[in-house]
């Protein structure tokens, strides 16, 4: 995979991991490792379902 720090981290903030792995062809494992290896961190369990429930959760600033 040929992506950026930050490009993997506004990817993974905007939407669930299933479907950012779903677009870039790979597995939801292979993207949860790649985060693992490049640093970046991955929303906590519940954060899109909070998201789908109206609420505002906190979102890192930078990482």
């Amino acid at each position: 995979m040929d992506i950026s720090r930050e490009e993997l981290f506004a990817l993974i903030w905007e939407k669930p991991t299933v479907e950012v792995a779903r677009d870039m062809g790979i597995s939801d494992v292979a993207v949860a490792k790649l985060c693992a290896r490049l640093q970046v961190p991955k929303p906590p369990r519940g954060y899109w379902a909070r998201v789908e429930a109206g609420q505002t959760p906190r979102r890192p600033l930078r990482f």
